[in-house]
């Protein structure tokens, strides 16, 4: 019987990657797009934003799993945030997929090779910072190794598809300074704002349940944070 439903879950998360990969690749933005294209597909680009990529790094396992780090404390923005490995371009990058890959081994020395890029989500826009943000989606072999640069990274853990195929544990602040911004109860880390909508779009394409009408996808292909 053990052996049953350990193969039934094996098969479950299985498909849910598949709807995932699929998902991606049907919203249609290349890894391979060029920062000054990518900066021009954000309708409202009066200047005031600042453009990044964040690697959201799929680890397959037999349950795949989320990479996330934990920021230093000593950084000048978000410090001690729960986020994915990221930041803005440099010249050197020649598209958002570079500058995914190249966060990731300055931050978590995640070599570019150990992933396979799938494609973009819609770029998500931070309520308060002026952040706009690519999720660059990508498949890392369970053998990868990473490492915590400390300058950067207090933390790097893992959360499973059990906790990102979990209806129940999106949920909105309803009072406070983080009202209206959207968090993952019952975690051991707080996994709250751009992160967690990361999150939430990403396991809406599993689950569509998940995704619900907060998130508004427009022909720019932004997310908005409610």
């Amino acid at each position: 019987m053990e052996s049953d439903r350990k193969i039934s879950y094996a098969a479950q998360f299985h498909t849910s990657l598949k709807a995932i990969i699929r998902g991606v690749e049907d919203i249609r933005i290349p890894t391979s797009l060029d920062w000054p294209a990518a900066k021009l597909s954000l309708a409202d680009n009066d200047g005031r934003w600042k453009f990044s990529a964040v690697l959201v790094a799929i680890v397959a396992r037999n349950e795949p799993s989320i990479l996330l780090t934990r920021r230093s404390s000593g950084l000048s923005e978000y410090s001690s945030h729960v986020s994915f490995p990221g930041g803005r371009p440099e010249e050197s990058d020649g598209n958002v997929g570079m500058t995914a890959l190249r966060e990731a081994f300055e931050e978590i020395r995640l070599e570019p090779g150990a992933v396979q890029l799938v494609g973009c989500l819609p770029i998500h826009k931070t309520r308060k910072r002026n952040h706009a943000v690519f999720p660059v989606v990508g498949i890392v072999t369970d053998k990868a190794a990473w490492e915590a640069s400390p300058a950067e990274v207090a933390e790097i853990f893992e959360i499973p598809f059990t906790t990102l195929l979990n209806p129940e544990l999106p949920r909105q602040y309803t009072d406070g300074e983080r009202t209206g911004s959207w968090y993952w109860a019952d975690q051991e880390h707080d996994i709250w704002g751009v992160t967690a909508v990361i999150l939430k779009s990403l396991a809406g394409l599993a689950h569509p349940s998940i995704s619900g009408a907060d998130l508004r996808q427009d022909r720019t292909h932004r997310t908005i944070l409610r």
